[in-house]
This record gives C-alpha cells, structure tokens and sequence, in this order.
C-alpha cells in the first residue's frame, strides 16, 4: 500500500519541479537592448530603482524584460 501511494506523489513532485524550471529559464533571462551605450545617470537611475541590467562588451547596455514597466516608470 506504501509503494501505491509513493509512485504517485514522486510523480507529482517530478512534475512540479520540471514546471517551475521550464518558467525559470524561459522567462527569467530575457533582455532587450536599452541603449547603445551606457551613461553613469542611466545607471544611477537603474540601481535606484532596482532594475536589473547588464552591460555587454561592446558597451551597450541591455534590461531583463520583467523590468520593462519599471523602466518606463523611472527612466524614459
């Protein structure tokens, strides 16, 4: 009775995991490019508000898509 029962909450638990991975990474590292260069007042701007960017080595400067709405707020 105890194995009938396990299958299926390890099942469950396979599912739940594989899910909640899926969403991480297709939704958690986009980035669209802002700027073709970054000035130190954007930067500023973006660390104030908490919105997570990176620079890429040619300079530009790119922002996670889940920010979107808070760049618009603050830095446009």
């Amino acid at each position: 009775m105890k194995n009938k029962l396990m299958v299926p909450l390890v099942a469950t638990a396979i599912v739940v995991v594989l899910v909640f991975g899926f969403l991480y990474v297709w939704t958690g590292t986009d980035y669209y490019k802002f700027s073709d260069g970054a000035s130190s007042e954007q930067i500023e701007a973006l660390k104030s508000n908490k919105i997570d960017y990176m620079i890429k080595e040619d300079g530009s400067l790119w922002i996670r898509k889940s920010d979107e709405l808070k760049v618009a707020q603050c830095c446009t």
